[in-house]
């Protein structure tokens, strides 16, 4: 299909627009102040309600790609390590434990980066307290 138009992304494109989801193509969820792209045949994203929701009882949080449960509950992709349960990172096959994900940038680092940063905790990524 059509390819994501930002630099260096190879997404796919979202509806009649130009760019995937992450770059600002397709629906935007109608939430007040929130700029995520809405999920499904929703209006909103996943953090608003939209989308398929985990059918674990009194669970709130979305359903994982084709399963009817949330990443707690047992949906989506798990880790490839024997004996692991935990759910697989982005388009990894393994859990942050077993090197999945996106790891920290900083020279002889291994750990997971944290959040939408390049960098693990100990190195300054993720969010930090604004007081």
């Amino acid at each position: 299909g059509k390819r994501c138009a930002a630099d260096g992304c190879n997404k796919g494109a979202q509806g009649s627009t130009l760019y995937c989801i992450a770059h600002g193509g397709g629906n935007r969820c109608a939430a007040d102040g929130c700029n995520k792209g809405a999920v499904g045949s929703t209006d909103y994203c996943s953090a608003h309600g939209g989308g398929k929701r985990c059918a674990a009882d009194g669970c709130t949080r979305g359903a994982r790609a084709s399963t009817d449960y949330c990443i707690a509950h047992g949906g989506g992709k798990r880790c490839a390590a024997d004996g692991c349960n935990k759910g697989a990172q982005g388009s990894t096959l393994y859990c942050i434990a077993h090197g999945g994900g996106n790891r920290c940038a900083a020279d002889g680092c291994n750990k997971g980066a944290v959040g939408s940063t390049d960098y693990c905790s100990a190195h300054g990524g993720g969010k930090r307290c604004a007081a």
